[in-house]
């Protein structure tokens, strides 16, 4: 009965102290306590709440076992399980020091702070009622759903749910692990975004970038500055790159660079769409493929480059549309589109193509380079074929048919086989290299045999219908073939021409 009567005359004396004040201008409320006492220290003046303890001012309340007031220097001092609600803020400590005046408090001894969407948990926490803005630099851990965040120093602005991390910053969440110097991260959208070097690992990939963000809730993600997309054996570069973990789609802008380490292939762009695993990548704008072959360099460059590669077969395919050009030391080639395949090793060449090899121009309505060892082992040219090769000034060895096969031995043209409609025009030449005559002749099918890209011999798989003029005599209107046209002017010369209009 003793305990129980001292219970009530405390709330009752407490009812009539005068209110106290934390800041200048607003006041605070005595809500409750177990027990109420004034004590004088010499200059200090304190009042002393023991057990329950609740406190009010404005829209903050304070709960803990103890509370020291100092009404001359308006502070107060919370200790044990004191608890701060402001607004849906709500923070746990051991232990508080808290500055009326200003309105601002300093946690310490396991510190956990809570809104509506995250924990917060630290050995130290300053939070300015203010401005509803808390640090820690002890080290902290936020928890929001499924995704942890740790650092050594931390800001949370209640206001706007953003939360900046410094220094050792790391998330760890179910999807992927994140080291960074600096991030921020929004509580409501669930959002983080990347203010400087930024590592982010996944069971199949590794980014690296220095801005962006990730929205962990719609699982969306952009990586700016120096973005780097590794998932072995492909690596993907650009400026700017933004994907959809949704549907496992995403969007490269500006210096886009992939590469496929394990078949020695880069293509660059100013934009290119990807999937997941940059398995399948389409290209535009200012486009070049790379491609090793053999101990030299195939460079290309097309309107649109698109890559795609078999998850059955893992052979990857390449294709490119619109004014498509090559280069190699040794072959160089025009065309409207292009399509290679690895199952097969064949470049196909559609629409208007031109190939050059060892002094040699060859057209047709279709082509097919074959590859053996990423060297070139036969071409095909398919329907109105027609080679020439220039020998001198205004002379032009020159062959023509339905179709024709190129072998080579050794990396070199070796023979020449027309099918169908064959005609000729060579010029013959004796030991000492002088022009003795010209051969022209009609044979349905023949071999063309040549060295060092001169022909050698012909021989002749149908009867010939054939002239030879001697060099000084043969008839001008004689020497060029039906639909011949010498390109040279459009030959890429170099990598460097490929960029010219």
């Amino acid at each position: 009965m003793y305990k129980l009567l001292k219970y009530f005359g405390v709330l009752i004396f407490l009812s009539a102290l005068p209110v106290i004040s934390f800041s200048q201008g607003t006041q605070i409320k005595i809500l409750g306590a177990d027990e109420f006492e004034f004590n004088d220290l010499g200059d200090i003046k304190v009042k002393t709440l023991t057990g329950n303890v609740k406190l009010q001012q404005d829209e903050v309340f304070l709960f803990c076992d103890k509370a020291i007031l100092n009404e001359d220097i308006n502070s107060l001092e919370a200790i044990g399980n004191v608890v701060i609600k402001q607004d849906t803020v709500e923070i746990h400590s051991d232990h508080l020091f808290y500055d009326g005046k200003n309105k601002k408090a300093v946690l310490t001894g396991n510190v956990k702070m809570t809104d509506s969407k995250m924990v917060l948990n630290t050995s130290a926490l300053d939070y300015d009622l203010n401005t509803k803005v808390a640090s820690y630099k002890t080290g902290g851990i936020l928890t929001s759903d499924t995704t942890t965040l740790t650092s050594k120093i931390g800001y949370y602005y209640a206001t706007s749910n953003d939360v900046y991390f410094k220094k050792d910053v790391k998330v760890v969440s179910s999807q992927y692990n994140l080291t960074a110097d600096t991030l921020r991260f929004n509580t409501d959208s669930r959002t983080a975004f990347f203010l400087g070097p930024t590592n982010i690992n996944t069971d199949s990939s590794d980014i690296f970038c220095e801005g962006g963000f990730y929205n962990t809730s719609e699982d969306i993600a952009q990586f700016n500055t120096k973005a780097i997309l590794i998932n072995l054996p492909q690596i993907l570069m650009a400026d700017s790159i933004w994907f959809d973990n949704n549907s496992g789609k995403g969007i490269t802008k500006g210096n886009v660079n992939w590469k496929d380490t394990s078949q020695h292939l880069n293509i660059l762009a100013d934009r290119a769409w990807f999937d997941n695993s940059a398995n399948d990548i389409l290209a535009v704008g200012h486009t070049l493929f790379i491609s090793e072959v053999g101990n030299d360099t195939l460079f290309m460059t097309a309107d649109t480059l698109h890559s795609t590669k078999d998850s059955v077969t893992d052979k990857r395919n390449f294709s490119a549309f619109h004014k498509v050009k090559i280069f190699k030391s040794d072959m160089q080639a025009l065309c409207d589109s292009l399509y290679y395949s690895d199952a097969d090793s064949m470049f196909r060449l559609y629409q208007n193509p031109v190939l050059w090899m060892e002094g040699n121009q060859m057209k047709a309505d279709t082509m097919r380079i074959h590859l053996s060892n990423r060297e070139v082992s036969k071409f095909e040219l398919i329907k109105s074929s027609f080679m020439v090769s220039q020998v001198d000034t205004g002379l032009f060895n020159q062959v023509k048919g339905k179709n024709m096969t190129g072998f080579f031995e050794d990396g070199k043209l070796h023979h020449l086989l027309i099918e169908g409609n064959g005609e000729s025009i060579y010029y013959a030449q004796d030991d000492s290299s002088a022009f003795i005559g010209v051969n022209k002749i009609i044979c349905s099918s023949m071999i063309i045999y040549t060295d060092s890209s001169k022909v050698n011999r012909i021989k002749f798989l149908s009867k010939p219908d054939g002239t030879m003029y001697p060099i000084n005599q043969a008839p001008q209107d004689e020497l060029k073939l039906k639909d011949f046209i010498w390109m040279d002017n459009v030959r890429p010369k170099s990598k460097w021409a490929l960029f010219e209009d």
